[in-house]
């Protein structure tokens, strides 16, 4: 905005006085009227003021100012001419001619420009409601609003014009301003002082959805690794800690530094990330997009009726059913999230991460990596034993595969006796240290290759069982293995069909077992190596 204002000092009071239009010693001064097109401005309004004239409230107008006289027809006009000196102003629609003039001063001929507007903010003084602003040396005088906001929509252009600004309480002077406008020019000053920001030191950004601002958008920031307890169960993504204003805009204190998930939520749409507590005061725009349902299911502890499952970062903490299926209602889409499940007494057991789609509501089938052997803490776990008198563990080891293009399992042995069905080796794990209830147990996949046979089984077995005879298992059939070659295997839950005794009844085995289930165990005879990897529990998740 230019600028051509130059601020006076408040002390610097000018005198008040009444209009001239002649008087004692004044001389006639004649001159003629012309439109910036050449034309005359016939019956132009006139007015002659002293420099420092004022107008007060009771007299205030929008006009520049109030005729003294017309011109002619012609545009001539005369009038007699003050001591000292004077501004003469002439006015035609919209256009006027204002100067500076001294009594002995030759007029002739003089050009009405087009007008030119001047408006803004002014400083309102303390106790006043409001102000007046005007022109010295014309009549125009309008009056601001409460916050000082004015208009002076037709002011004469190319002169150097003193505006000044009236206390709305007592009418005196407070303040002046010089100014110089072109023609048809509309210049906005603001001479407010510069007000602190009241947002200084704040996070601020915006939430849009669609390209449009979100108005009134609800805001939760939680640590990123924040989980929920089961006495603050709740079905609402995350409860506001704040709220976005009209414009969608988000105002807060700076964080603590940390990593945090910063989720905002209005009608169906959500964003929701996690970010530093320096990412987030980098913010300038979240963009909210549509949410999804999850469904899924989880495995409970065997003798659990629920557990409970949530998302970290955010409030929401729902229950399953016994079967373990659960709903997590609108999530967020934007980024990936880690669902965690606790037992009834708030123990964690499993954690998740998802990445649901937009606007999506399907049943994510659950499965569980039991065993890929690439961690070396997880193999720890795995142990290789044989189940005969006789036999010999020659070998154990985590080898890379070429093939696989990962790291396998890979055992040795020699068996008692040649081709002794009652003679193999055992491997596998415990379920850490838990019973659980594979009910919903959909199948058991694996990818094996070696010289012998082997079977799949699951087992709840315990010293005491053993010793007591109540030890349950359910194990597949055999099956042969490649020893060129590897081959996934799938056995189904109603392929477990041996029990403990080796007796096939697939209803006894997997039904006396399914509720409570500890171990997982792959049995090996004949042959003497074998190759595991890549074990998957489909329909568990735990």
């Amino acid at each position: 905005m230019k600028r051509l204002a130059c601020i006076l000092s408040a002390l610097m009071l000018w005198s008040c006085s009444d209009k001239v239009a002649g008087g004692p010693g004044s001389e006639t001064t004649n001159g003629i009227a012309y439109l910036g097109n050449g034309a005359v401005a016939s019956y132009a309004r006139v007015a002659v003021r002293s420099v420092d004239h004022t107008s007060t409230a009771d007299s205030a107008t929008n006009e520049i100012v109030n005729a003294d006289f017309y011109a002619d027809s012609l545009g001539n006009f005369s009038f007699e001419a003050p001591e000292g000196k004077y501004r003469l102003t002439i006015v035609y629609g919209g256009s006027a001619y204002t100067g500076l003039y001294s009594g002995d001063t030759t007029l002739g001929s003089v050009n009405l420009e087009p007008t030119a507007a001047l408006g803004g903010l002014a400083e309102v003084p303390e106790e006043c409601d409001y102000v007046w602003v005007g022109v010295r040396g014309m009549d125009v005088l309008v009056r601001s609003d409460s916050t000082g906001r004015f208009m002076l929509a037709q002011l004469p252009s190319n002169d150097s014009l003193q505006v000044y600004f009236l206390r709305g309480d007592d009418n005196t002077v407070y303040e002046d301003l010089s100014v110089k406008l072109s023609p048809n020019e509309t210049e906005m000053i603001d001479l407010q002082p510069e007000k602190p920001d009241p947002y200084a030191g704040k996070v601020k950004f915006v939430a849009v959805a669609d390209g449009k601002v979100v108005p009134y958008a609800s805001l939760a920031i939680r640590k990123a690794h924040a989980r929920v307890d089961s006495l603050h169960v709740s079905n609402v993504i995350a409860e506001a800690d704040a709220y976005a204003d009209k414009d969608g805009l988000f105002v807060i204190d700076s964080l603590k530094s940390g990593d945090y998930r910063l989720t905002v939520m209005q009608s169906g749409a959500a964003y929701s990330k996690v970010l530093s507590a320096k990412q987030i005061a980098e913010l300038d725009t979240v963009k909210l997009q549509e949410t999804a349902n999850y469904m899924s299911r989880v495995t409970l502890h065997a003798g659990e009726k629920y557990a409970w499952v949530g998302v970290y970062g955010l409030d929401v903490l729902t229950k399953t059913n016994e079967e373990g299926t659960f709903t997590l209602p609108t999530l967020p889409t934007n980024d990936s999230l880690d669902i965690y499940v606790v037992t009834t007494k708030d123990s964690l057991y499993v954690t998740k991460r998802i990445a649901p789609s937009k606007g999506s509501a399907d049943f994510d089938y659950p499965y569980v990596v039991m065993q890929n052997f690439e961690n070396v803490k997880d193999t720890g776990n795995w142990y290789f034993s044989t189940d005969s008198v006789g036999s010999k563990i020659l070998s154990k080891s985590f080898d890379t595969d070429n093939e696989r293009k990962s790291k396998v399992f890979h055992g040795k042995y020699n068996l008692v006796g040649t081709n002794n069905i009652y003679a193999w080796v055992l491997t596998g794990m415990f379920l850490r240290d838990e019973g659980w209830n594979l009910s919903t147990l959909d199948s058991i996949s694996f990818y094996a290759k070696g010289s012998g046979q082997i079977r799949v089984s699951l087992e709840n077995w315990t010293r005491e069982s053993e010793v007591a005879g109540l030890s349950l298992k359910a194990a597949s059939e055999w099956k042969d293995l490649n020893s060129q070659k590897w081959t996934r295997y799938v056995v189904k839950y109603d392929d477990l069909c041996y029990t403990a005794q080796d007796v096939s009844n697939c209803y006894i085995a997997w039904n006396t077992l399914k509720d409570d289930v500890r171990q997982l165990h792959f049995f090996v005879r004949n042959g003497t190596e074998f190759y595991l990897d890549d074990i998957v529990l489909y329909g568990a998740l735990f």
